[in-house]
């Protein structure tokens, strides 16, 4: 079973794509196609794509689901695999799925890996890793799991930038959930799972992702990845936890308390120390991540980054929330 179709969600992507093509075309085992589905890229995305005699196809809709979705109406392989274009593959990355998927029964739906951090990453982009690799950070998620756990063992999620499917499993789920901004791929595996078929992590299978390289795109990541999580609860009413409404509760509290001042000037010592609870607790995680990693700069950086991840995530959150509310 050596017949792969790889596809790979395009937009405006040509500082990472030219790189991404040329670790694929460096495979022990190179995929029989590779798919670009592209959302009309202004940039030269599409003439890399060319150069490396990629079949192309296009989307409108402005998601990946839906860049999936066109990629899937062309792709002719047994096996379907899934990277981003901001990914450079490890030279064993489709051979490893490959034997992966040889070693189990036919109700192993999926393989997926690890995408670690990305060669010659930048501070910012170590940064983003450092955060993610804390409990205040998503440590607990499975997505995250993918990026610092190396045991193999089965799966109730695998990230869209490393994960690839058995045809015939994932006919019976497809499409895409094109309404989902984000969380396609976690929509994708829980009905999946839903038909009693299984995923499989192996570490061998690894890739290596770029991080957001700047505040704006951590923060409209955390954004975006919040409203997929409201969106995917409110189709399958499950994979919402109470942790991932903390940091929401918690700045609503804080406003709760502000209006306390209005009563009360003493109030402001209660709401001094509210808040500084939490500035202190991100400080002494930012001292632990700086010491772990070896980076002073993280000392400053990082209380920001926990900070404006956890004002945007409950942005998304609000956000997602009252647009449905105002669709009904």
């Amino acid at each position: 079973m050596t017949n792969i179709s790889l596809i790979i969600p395009t937009f405006n992507n040509e500082s990472t794509l030219r790189a991404c093509l040329e670790s694929i075309s460096k495979q022990n085992l190179v995929p029989s196609e590779t798919i670009i589905a592209d959302g009309y890229s202004t940039d030269n995305t599409i003439n890399i794509a060319k150069e490396f005699d990629c079949k192309i196809v296009y989307e409108n809709r402005g998601t990946r689901a839906a860049a999936c979705n066109e990629a899937l109406k062309v792709a002719q392989g047994d096996i379907i695999a899934f990277t981003d274009s901001d990914v450079v593959v490890d030279k064993g990355w489709l051979e490893n799925i490959v034997e992966a998927f040889n070693k189990m029964d036919i109700e192993v739906a999926c393989v997926a890996g690890p995408h670690l951090e990305y060669p010659d990453e930048s501070l910012f982009g170590r940064a983003v890793s450092a955060v993610y690799n804390t409990i205040f950070g998503g440590r607990w998620s499975e997505q995250a799991k993918s990026i610092f756990d190396k045991q193999e063992r089965f799966v109730q999620s695998a990230a869209g930038c490393n994960a690839a499917y058995r045809r015939e499993s994932l006919e019976e789920v497809l499409p895409f959930n094109e309404s989902l901004l984000t969380a396609e791929d976690t929509d994708i595996n829980y009905r999946l799972i839903q038909r009693g078929k299984r995923l499989f992590f192996t570490p061998n299978a690894i890739v290596y992702h770029q991080r957001p390289q700047k505040h704006k795109s951590f923060r409209n990541k955390s954004r975006k990845y919040a409203i997929g999580k409201i969106q995917f609860f409110r189709v399958h009413k499950a994979g919402l936890e109470l942790w991932h409404l903390i940091p929401l509760l918690y700045f609503f509290t804080g406003i709760f308390l502000s209006l306390a001042l209005f009563v009360n000037l003493w109030a402001g010592i209660g709401l001094a120390a509210y808040f500084g609870a939490y500035l202190i607790v991100i400080k002494i995680i930012s001292v632990i991540q700086a010491i772990k990693y070896r980076q002073w700069k993280f000392l400053f950086m990082l209380p920001i980054m926990f900070f404006e991840g956890h004002l945007f995530w409950s942005i998304g959150i609000l956000q997602e929330v009252f647009s449905a509310k105002k669709g009904d």
